[in-house]
């Protein structure tokens, strides 16, 4: 029995041993605490956006009008002879017919006759009779539609998310913007001539006097009928070459853009933006004019030509819309590229100048820009 007892004391101190030698092989760091995993702090989605963009402006066209003219310097109308001051006379472009001193009485058969009369035309001499005319041209002839497209320019934008819903995101965009504007025109203009022909009748025996015949108020000379005989007034339009010189209007556009925008993101990459509202524009214009109106009396052949120039500046403040969409392509998460257009219309800014008028219209332009912005 004491021999059993012996063999379990010496299994029991085997397996103590055993179990102590097992404690000591544990790896040490077995009880110690882990620390937590930090995880990375998500970088906000940046509100703001300043862009600067290059900006081609097309269909930004000009009107020249009121221009050509040619002042009428005589008159076919009875009014007080400047030589004589008791009497009347008609003038006419290269001719004249007046009261003599008899008061256009001389004898029977010559009543209101006169030797008070001139002209300088052989084309005047038609049919037995004189032929005289007083022509006029009004400043009335039009260059329409001028364009020296495409304008260029730049703008400074700013945006600021305001909301977002879905996918899209919401915002307000302001924008300063500069175009510099060159519009010249020189095509040759047809005038509109206003011409009065009077026909004054030779009394029977009487021998019409060659070009260049100037009677006087006292005589005596040959006579012809005081009166016309037909009196004739019509409005004509010349050919070209009438009008012939140049025309330009140069400009400075200072332009200011406000008004809700609209982003659709398409990926990752591309997104759309619409936008719209107000346009305000301040134009520094300069309009320059110089021209030679030449007008033929096709009835005389007499012919008259006036120079005319003139030049100067004004400022017009302008108020009108714009719509536009960008394509925008994102290179990092702030930094981008975008292509777009707009409309926008301002209405119409008019220059005159010595009675000539220069018209720009800015109502319907089109504005393509290429750009590229950072978003913060």
């Amino acid at each position: 029995m004491n021999a059993r007892l012996a063999k379990r004391s010496v299994i029991s101190a085997v397996f103590l041993v055993a179990v102590g030698a097992a404690a000591q092989t544990e790896p040490s760091g077995a009880n110690e605490i882990i620390p937590p995993v930090q995880l990375e702090t998500l970088k906000p989605e940046p509100l703001n956006r300043i862009s600067i963009s290059y900006r081609i402006g097309l269909n930004i066209t000009a009107d020249f009008a009121k221009l050509g003219g040619v002042r009428r310097t005589s008159n076919p109308n009875l009014h007080t002879d400047p030589a004589n001051t008791n009497t009347v006379i008609r003038t006419y472009d290269g001719g004249y017919v007046g009261q003599d001193i008899t008061g256009n009485n001389h004898g029977p058969g010559f009543e209101n006759t006169t030797w008070y009369w001139g002209y300088d035309n052989t084309g005047s001499a038609q049919g037995g009779g004189l032929v005289l005319s007083s022509i006029a041209s009004p400043a009335n002839a039009v260059s329409k539609d001028n364009s020296d497209d495409p304008q260029h320019g730049f703008e400074i934008a700013y945006d600021r998310q305001l909301w977002q819903k879905n996918k899209w995101r919401f915002g307000a965009e302001g924008a300063f913007g500069y175009t510099r504007l060159s519009i010249s025109d020189s095509h040759e203009l047809t005038a509109t001539v206003r011409r009065t022909t009077d026909t004054f009748g030779i009394p029977d025996g009487v021998v019409l006097e060659p070009p260049g015949y100037q009677g006087t108020y006292e005589g005596p000379g040959t006579v012809i009928n005081a009166d016309p005989s037909q009196h004739t007034t019509t409005v004509t339009h010349l050919g070209t070459d009438t009008i012939v010189g140049s025309r330009s209007l140069e400009a400075n556009v200072f332009s200011i853009r406000m008004g809700p925008y609209a982003e659709y993101p398409l990926n990752d990459k591309f997104s759309v933006l619409l936008s719209g509202g107000l346009y305000l524009v301040v134009g520094d214009t300069r309009f320059s004019f110089q021209e030679r109106v030449t007008i033929v009396d096709p009835v005389t052949g007499a012919e008259r030509t006036e120079f005319h120039s003139g030049a100067g500046s004004q400022l017009d403040f302008l108020v009108g819309g714009y719509v536009g969409a960008n394509i925008a392509y994102a290179i990092t998460e702030d930094v981008g590229v975008f292509v777009g257009a707009q409309f926008q219309g301002a209405g119409r800014s008019v220059n005159r100048q010595k009675g000539k008028e220069s018209v720009l219209d800015m109502g319907q332009s089109v504005v393509v820009s290429i750009g590229a912005s950072y978003s913060f």
